[in-house]
C-alpha cells in the first residue's frame, strides 16, 4: 500500500470529510452522532496534521478516531440509561439506504462487523486497507467480513 500524497488539510477535509461521515454512520447506526464525532475527529486531525498527513490513509485515522468517540459516548449514555426504562425497539436504523432491509440487517450485526462491512462494500477499501485503518490483521478483517456476510444473508432471507 502506498502513502496518499501529502495534501493541505483543507484540500482533506474536503475530499474525505462526507465519505467518512457516511461510513461512521452506517458503523454506529445514528448519522447525527457520526456527524459529531467525524467532526470532533476532523478536528484532531487538524491538530495534528502533520502527523496524520503522514500516514498511509489519514482518512482511516479520523474513521477510527470518530468511531472510537462514538462507542465513548455510548457507554456514558448507558450508563446514563441504567437508571431509565428501556426505549422502545427501534425497527429500522436511521441511515439512508436504498433498500431499508439491509439497513435493518446491518444494524443488527456487531459493531466490529458492520465496520468492516461499511469500509469494504460502501467506501471500498481493500482488506489490507482495512486492516492498516483498524490496525488490525488481514486474517481478521476477512474473518469478520465472512461472518458478517453470513449473517446479513441469513437475516435477509428470515426478513424476505
Amino acid at each position: 500500500m502506498t502513502a496518499e500524497p501529502v495534501r493541505s488539510f483543507e484540500d482533506f477535509y474536503r475530499a474525505e470529510w462526507a465519505s467518512v461521515r457516511r461510513a461512521v454512520g452506517f458503523t454506529v447506526g445514528e448519522p447525527d452522532l457520526a456527524r459529531e464525532c467525524v467532526d470532533e475527529a476532523m478536528t484532531r486531525a487538524y491538530e495534528r496534521w502533520h502527523q496524520v498527513a503522514a500516514m498511509d490513509r489519514p482518512a482511516a485515522w479520523v474513521y477510527r478516531v470518530a468511531v472510537n468517540q462514538a462507542r465513548n459516548r455510548g457507554r456514558r449514555r448507558a450508563v446514563e440509561r441504567r437508571k431509565q426504562p428501556p426505549p422502545l425497539p427501534v425497527s429500522a436504523p436511521a441511515v439512508e439506504v436504498a433498500d431499508p432491509a439491509v439497513a435493518v440487517a446491518l444494524s443488527r450485526l456487531p459493531e466490529d462487523q458492520r465496520s468492516v462491512v461499511v469500509l469494504r462494500y460502501y467506501l471500498d477499501w481493500s482488506v489490507e486497507q482495512i486492516a492498516a485503518g483498524l490496525e488490525i490483521a488481514p486474517g481478521t478483517v476477512k474473518s469478520r467480513l465472512h461472518r458478517a456476510l453470513r449473517r446479513l444473508e441469513t437475516s435477509l432471507r428470515e426478513s424476505a
